[in-house]
């Protein structure tokens, strides 16, 4: 029976200006909620490969003015999520 690797992505720091405290908190759970997703739809065999990254620093996002804390969380996400597949 084969089964399926687990990976785990830890992110230590999330540097956010300009948010509000309750922003804050929801961009985070947005941008977890996002990237369990994004990790659970694709090849975690690429990723449990990778191994440990120290430092990994995804490219700037554009938002639209007044974006909403889920958009935003989930923007940054996927520009995570990009950048630990490039990786590879």
């Amino acid at each position: 029976m084969k089964t399926t690797p687990r990976v785990k992505i830890l992110i230590d720091e999330l540097v956010l200006y300009g948010f509000s405290r309750a922003d804050r908190e929801m961009i985070g759970e947005s941008l977890s909620r996002e990237l369990e997703q994004l990790v659970s739809a694709g090849n975690t065999d690429t990723l449990t490969s990778l191994g440990n990254i120290p430092v990994l620093r995804a490219p700037n996002i554009s938002l639209s003015s007044g974006a909403k804390a889920e958009t935003v969380g989930s923007k940054v996400a996927q520009a995570v999520h990009g950048s630990l597949n490039s990786q590879q």
